[in-house]
Order: structure tokens, then C-alpha cells, then sequence
């Protein structure tokens, strides 16, 4: 992150810019094995924004995982149209076995690209039509009317982009020894449902909103109209035609599944949740439980399909639809039916991350290489960005990169002319060099110049 400072300026203001991901320098993947590659990635952790030349910036796996507070991370890398490796690190509970390759991970939101999936299935069939209202395929509910639903539709494309107008909520896990909420009882936020009720809350097809709620929706779409459990329909046509043998939706998880499950923990890393009391009932939206092996067999067939090679789940039209953003509306170009998009259109990727106490994030580009990485929580989201950069190094993602600044020296007695609060960023003086809150109230971090009038922190 970048704070700019003015002299001329009040204390009123201060500029923050956010960089974009970028390209890193590709190393020879040719003259290197998968362990090498796999070492590489290990030893190369890095972050978003470092000090140029500093030796404090490569990070190994096994160091941040202990910095962090994450338990157990679990790895798949995809090199050249297959696995090229998988490992995994920690244990499944702090006093637990250690991980395995088939050990599950809460998936979180990376369930949204796998369920989009299954609904363009039923698309490809002619059961539902993308643009068309979606409550004439819903028997058992209907999106009330009012006032946005007056002037656009909700329709199954907008639900899948995040463009209906369904209002942002977070979900919930449930503990199945207590009462879980019903699909319906989700739906209108009746007990015991502890999310609100699922609503329109803006005009269709106007903006981007990130919404569970309307992934619940398409659960619902694909058991009416196809007269099967969720969970059985996403199995039946995504789920064991891509490999996956290591993944369920099922809720609660079954019985044998649970020894080979991680424990989810919370941001501190010791809060736990272990499987047999974690249940997700938004399915389509974060109940997926899965490997990273298992997710890149998934992203390895959607890249197969989007050369037209394979038409196990969709065929090439379906998917190169999927994969293609919405550039009618500004706020939602970097999503796709299901997945975030980016790059450049000759190297387009795929991404999405997940995040309920579990902490994941894949990336696949779809001419190329990718990564999945799952964690068991703690400061897992921050380990996993660290180790895509990392394996961006190693396999030559041309979007992930560390932001390199230079430190410049500036005189410890101009730096308090700079302190106050800004917006909503207080900065202030601490010892020899200047911290900020960001936003006011939270942890101090460090400020470092890269020029007398620009500062920067490390994330």
C-alpha cells in the first residue's frame, strides 16, 4: 500500500493506492524437476509489497505458517496440463495427525465456481434459460417483487455474476448438534436461520454485489428442476465426471469422511471448529469440501473444455461463456458466471478465493500453469496469497507479483510534520519512524519513505 503526503495539504487528506498484481520474472521451468519446483515454492514466500534488495523478504513455508497461527496448508500446482505436485503441511487439529494430500478442506467460496458449473449444466440442457426470470423454474419459493424487481429481472445469469441486486450477507456455520435451517427457512431467515432473509435490494443488472444469497437461490434452482438433493446433482455432473473423488457437498459431513477432515480454526488460530460440528447449509455458496488435488482435476477439465479437448462437465462454448466478464457493467469486470477473471486476452486466468475459518484460493491460467491452496484458518488467506506469489516466481504467472519499493533516508526530525489523522488513517511517531493505523483504530504498522513525501507499509 502507498500512502502519498503533500506538504502543502491539511492533515485532511491523504492519498492511499492499492497496486494491482502484475507480472513476475519468469525462471526456467525446463531445467527443473517437480521437487525442485517444489522447494522453490516453499522457500520463496513472499509479500504483497517489499523492501527492494532485502534479504527479510523470501519467507519459507514453514516459518509463516508458525507466524501466521495456521495449523495445516495443503498444496496443488499445475504445470503443462496435469498435476505437476501436491503436499501438504501441519496437522489436522493442534493435537492432531499430520495432513495428507487427501486430507479435506472447508472449500468456502471456491464452492461458487463448482456450482455455477452445474447450473450451466442444466443450461446446456435447455432446462433454464440464462436471461430469462428465474422465478418461473422455482416451484417451492419465489424472489418477492418490489420495487428494483419492477424494473429488471432476477435471472440466473445475474445471480451467477453477482449482478441481481440480492443484498451481501456472510454466512453462518451451524453446529448439527443444534437445529440446522432448511433450504427455505434460509431463504426467509426463520429460525433457526441466523442470516437474513434473501432479498433484492437493488435494481437487477446495475452493479456488482458480492451475494451468498444468491448462490442459495441457484441451489434451489438446480433441486427443482432437476428433482434431485443438491448435493447429488453436483456430483452426479461436475463432481465425479472431473475426478474429484475426494469431494462432497454432503451436510452434515458423513461419518468416514470426518477422520480425514481438517479442523477449521479461527483467525487467532486457536479457536476450533472441528468437522463433526461444522456445517455450512448455503451449500452452493461455501458447503463444497474438498483437496487441492481434487480442485486443480477440477481446473485442469475446465481448462481441457475451454480448448475444446474435453466436454466431460460443459462444452467449449459454455465455458469460454463462463470465463468471460460482464463489461456492461464497470463494477463487475472481473467476474465471470462463477469464477473472477483477469490477465490479458491473450492469457486469461481464472481465480477465486474462499474464506469461513478456512482460508483458500486457486488460480489457473487457462493457456497455462495454476495453483490451489487450502488452509485450516488463522492467518491462512495472508499465507496463501504469499505462497501464489511464490509459485508465480517459480511457474512464471504473468499477474502475481511482490511490489518492489526502494527506502530512502529521511531526517527523523521532519517526520512529525506528517503525523495526524488523514480520512481515515492516523498516522504518528514512534520512536525514530512513523506507524499508521489503517483504518484508524486498527494495529499500528510501520511506515517507511520511499521519498521524502511518500511513505509505504508492508503487506
Amino acid at each position: 500500500m502507498n500512502i502519498c503526503v503533500d506538504r502543502n495539504l491539511s492533515n485532511a487528506y491523504l492519498s492511499v493506492c492499492l497496486c494491482a498484481l502484475l507480472a513476475l520474472p519468469v525462471h526456467s521451468q525446463t531445467a527443473q524437476s517437480a521437487q525442485q519446483r517444489m522447494q522453490a515454492v516453499q522457500n520463496r514466500l513472499s509479500r504483497y509489497v517489499v523492501i527492494r534488495d532485502s534479504e527479510n523478504d523470501n519467507m519459507n513455508l514453514d516459518s509463516q505458517m508458525k507466524a501466521l497461527g495456521v495449523p495445516a496448508v495443503s498444496i496443488a500446482t499445475i504445470r503443462n496440463g496435469a498435476v505437476d505436485w501436491s503436499r501438504a503441511y501441519g496437522v489436522s487439529s493442534i493435537e492432531g495427525a499430520p495432513v495428507s494430500t487427501e486430507t479435506l478442506f472447508g472449500a468456502a467460496s471456491i464452492s461458487k465456481p463448482v456450482t455455477a458449473l452445474g447450473v450451466l449444466k442444466l443450461v446446456e440442457e435447455g432446462k433454464i434459460n440464462l436471461d430469462a426470470n428465474i422465478n418461473q423454474y422455482l416451484k417451492r419459493w419465489k424472489i418477492p417483487d418490489n420495487q428494483f424487481t419492477a424494473k429488471q429481472q432476477v435471472t440466473v445469469r445475474r445471480l451467477l455474476n453477482h449482478t441481481s441486486g440480492i443484498g451481501t450477507h456472510n454466512g453462518e456455520i451451524y453446529d448439527p448438534g443444534s437445529p440446522i435451517p432448511t433450504l427455505l427457512q434460509l431463504l426467509d431467515g426463520e429460525k433457526p436461520a441466523r442470516t437474513p432473509p434473501v432479498r433484492v435490494e437493488a435494481v437487477p443488472g446495475t452493479k456488482f454485489a458480492y451475494a451468498n444469497g444468491g448462490y442459495l437461490i441457484l441451489s434451489l434452482l438446480i433441486e427443482d428442476v432437476s428433482g434431485e438433493s443438491f448435493a447429488e446433482y453436483m456430483k452426479r455432473t461436475v463432481l465425479d465426471p472431473s475426478g474429484m473423488k475426494h469431494s462432497t457437498f454432503d451436510a452434515p459431513l458423513p461419518l468416514e469422511w470426518r477422520a480425514r477432515t481438517a479442523t477449521a480454526y479461527g483467525a487467532d488460530g486457536k479457536q476450533s471448529v472441528p468437522p463433526s460440528k461444522f456445517v455450512e447449509p448455503n451449500l452452493a455458496a461455501g458447503g463444497l469440501w474438498s483437496t487441492p488435488t481434487d480442485l486443480a482435476k477440477l481446473l485442469l477439465e475446465v481448462q481441457r473444455e475451454y480448448d475444446g479437448k474435453s466436454h466431460k462437465v460443459l462444452h467449449q462454448q459454455t465455458i469460454r461463456m463462463m470465463v468471460s466478464p460482464d463489461k456492461s457493467i464497470a463494477s463487475a469486470r472481473r467476474y465471470g458466471l462463477g469464477f473472477e477473471v483477469g490477465g490479458s486476452p491473450e492469457n486469461p486466468y481464472i481465480r477465486h478465493e474462499g474464506s469461513a475459518f478456512f482460508q483458500d484460493d486457486m488460480v489457473e491460467y487457462l493457456h497455462g500453469n495454476g495453483i490451489v491452496v487450502m488452509t485450516s484458518g488463522g492467518g491462512g488467506g495472508e499465507l496463501a496469497e504469499q505462497v501464489i506469489r511464490s509459485a508465480g516466481t517459480v511457474y512464471g504467472f504473468p499477474d502475481f507479483k511482490s511490489i518492489e519499493h526502494s527506502v530512502v533516508e529521511v531526517p527523523a526530525s521532519d517526520l512529525p510534520a506528517y503525523t495526524g489523522t488523514y480520512a481515515y488513517i492516523k498516522v504518528a511517531m514512534e520512536g525514530d519512524h512513523l506507524t499508521a493505523e489503517i483504518p484508524s483504530g486498527s494495529p499500528t504498522a510501520r511506515l517507511y519513505p520511499e521519498s521524502p513525501t511518500r511513505f509505504f507499509v508492508l503487506i
